[in-house]
């Protein structure tokens, strides 16, 4: 029976983050009835190279890049409370800054204190130039980023992380949610879940000699490595398989739990680890 424990374990924790993610309300006695919502829109000049930094406590966080040399936020404001007119008031309360220090610019939140059995969440969906760099977090909420050039730092407690067409270096990270990069075009990326999957592609653009660190505690790994990759691999799971369509030339004892080796000469490096899951790189 104790080997059954991570398994158990592992759905329960699921199960709670999925109730959180979704914003899924257990109402016990007087719980929140009424939802209010209101939409705010900002705009603020923002040069080619600058950093954007969003950040929510409940909520999700979409930043995109384009052609323009502005920050537009499009700020959604969600209120629950007992009665609509209370939640009405409440969002009222809530003001959206854009706060430029230098080269930063800050999307930043004032919001009241509110009693028991009211909710205040704030979401934002951002658009920014290209040429961009991008440090958001959320404590439960997704996040989605696309379409920019420059470094990107992001994290969520409860909720997925979505990277698509990103060019620059990615540091990404969420406890409960599963994390895609796709079509990415970055020599150095560091992801990790605790209890989620994490599937990774890079950009045929990418440069070969990628560095990479990918793990997850509760969750499968698949990774697409760029073509032509060189370099060191360590491959590690405590529960699962490991799947390679690569060339290792393997150092040390074979094990079907763990591949440490080569590939070509390069200077690259792949690191992948699970302890609940499987790996499968290609």
């Amino acid at each position: 029976m104790k080997k059954n424990y991570p398994i158990i374990l592992y759905l329960g924790l699921c199960f709670c983050s999925l109730l959180a993610v979704s914003g899924c309300i257990v109402e016990i006695g007087n719980g929140p009835r009424a939802k209010y919502e209101k939409t705010i829109r900002l705009r603020a000049p923002l040069e080619s190279g600058s950093t954007i930094v969003a950040k929510t406590s409940y909520g999700s966080i979409k930043i995109g890049g384009a052609d323009t040399a502005d920050c537009n936020v499009v700020a959604t404001i969600s209120v629950q409370a007992p009665t609509e007119d209370e939640a009405a008031e409440i969002a009222e309360q809530v003001n959206i800054h854009l706060e430029p220090v230098g080269k930063t610019l800050t999307v930043r939140a004032d919001k009241p204190q509110v009693k028991n059995n009211r909710s205040i969440s704030i979401s934002y969906q951002i658009t920014v130039p290209i040429q961009t760099n991008i440090e958001c977090a959320s404590s439960y909420g997704s996040l989605e980023l696309t379409d920019t050039s420059g470094y990107v730092k992001a994290h969520t407690s409860y909720g997925s992380i979505g990277c698509d067409s990103i060019n620059g270096q990615i540091q990404v990270d969420t406890s409960y949610g599963r994390i895609d990069c796709r079509e990415i075009i970055s020599d150095e990326l560091t992801v990790g879940s605790s209890y989620g999957n994490i599937d990774i592609k890079y950009s045929d653009l990418v440069p070969a000699q990628i560095r990479a660190n990918v793990s997850t505690s509760y969750g499968n790994i698949d990774f697409t490595a760029p073509r032509g990759f060189t370099g060191q691999v360590e491959l590690a799971t405590s529960y699962g398989s490991i799947k390679t369509d690569l060339p290792i030339v393997v150092k040390g004892k074979i094990s079907s739990k763990r591949i440490e080796g080569t590939i070509g000469e390069g200077n690259g490096k792949l690191s992948l680890k699970t302890s609940f899951g499987s790996i499968s790189i290609k």
